[in-house]
């Protein structure tokens, strides 16, 4: 009996172990590339390793570099999930402050409350445009890695302090094809004047208005995206000179995190992201 107890208490504290190693350990990955006959665009996705697996993000800081030869220019052109004002936490606004050269370094800075529960889906952080210089060329991401200075970072938000979490398995990209697709993704307008959805959170049923200002009477689309990038809702507008103001017919949307865009033409604004909660 005393063999047994021995043996049950070594298998406890080794699964206690290897539990705790496998703890706040996470990935990362590119996805939904798309190319629009000038620009490349792509999502940055990040999730915890282990099933079932949660923690809170705090600052996160995620570095990778591209291949010069073939894209230029990174900018950020669309906040995904993580950003803004996620449940009972608000993040800043990302940037890509201390890039240099052919390396990217994309931001996100918790400002308050105790950050987004990251768990074992993938999920969007931000979407980047590159102009592209040289299209016969291969469109290539690495991540700089826990073995590299600095590395790819995700802070984890505790009650009393903010660590590191662990980098586990980072997804380079690299297509050598997507040159000779083009996906009409329209030209991207960044910093329309007056462009905003309040309020925002929406709580239940409220009216919400869409802010646009307009040089020039025109019809157009509103479109409402959820996270993945399928789009949940559409409404034909009709656009005139100066600001509008329209009201977006949300009672057919659940609850979560949205994008709403206004399409003219072959022309799309950068997505505004808002939140709907329940009552």
């Amino acid at each position: 009996m005393k063999i047994l107890k021995t043996l049950l208490a070594a298998l406890v504290l080794t699964a206690s172990v290897s539990l705790a190693f496998a703890a706040d350990e996470f990935d990362v990955r590119f996805h939904n590339a798309t190319y629009d006959g000038n620009k490349v665009y792509v999502d940055i996705q990040v999730k915890t390793s282990n099933l079932g697996e949660t923690f809170n993000l705090s600052e996160q800081n995620y570095r990778f570099s591209f291949n010069e030869e073939a894209i230029a220019n990174p900018r950020i052109v669309q906040e995904l999930q993580i950003s803004g004002t996620v449940s009972n936490s608000f993040y800043s606004k990302h940037s890509l402050r201390g890039s240099k050269a052919n390396i990217i370094s994309y931001n996100v800075e918790l400002a308050g409350g105790e950050g987004y529960l990251l768990n074992d889906d993938w999920v969007g952080v931000g979407r980047i445009a590159f102009d592209v210089v040289d299209n016969t060329q291969c469109f290539e991401l690495t991540w700089q890695t826990t073995d590299q200075f600095p590395p790819t970072y995700l802070g984890k938000a505790t009650e009393t302090s903010r660590t590191g979490a662990k980098g586990m398995t980072f997804n380079n990209f690299q297509d050598c094809d997507i040159f000779n697709i083009t996906t009409d993704t329209g030209n991207v307008i960044d910093d329309v004047a007056g462009f905003d959805v309040y309020p925002n959170p929406i709580v239940g049923n409220e009216q919400v208005s869409v802010t646009f200002s307009a040089d020039q009477a025109q019809d157009a689309t509103l479109i409402v995206t959820d996270v993945t990038g399928k789009t949940v809702y559409t409404q034909k507008i009709n656009l005139i000179v100066g600001n509008n103001v329209l009201v977006l017919k949300h009672r057919s949307i659940n609850t979560g995190t949205y994008f709403v865009q206004i399409r003219t033409g072959n022309e799309v604004t950068e997505a505004k992201k808002f939140v709907k909660l329940s009552r």
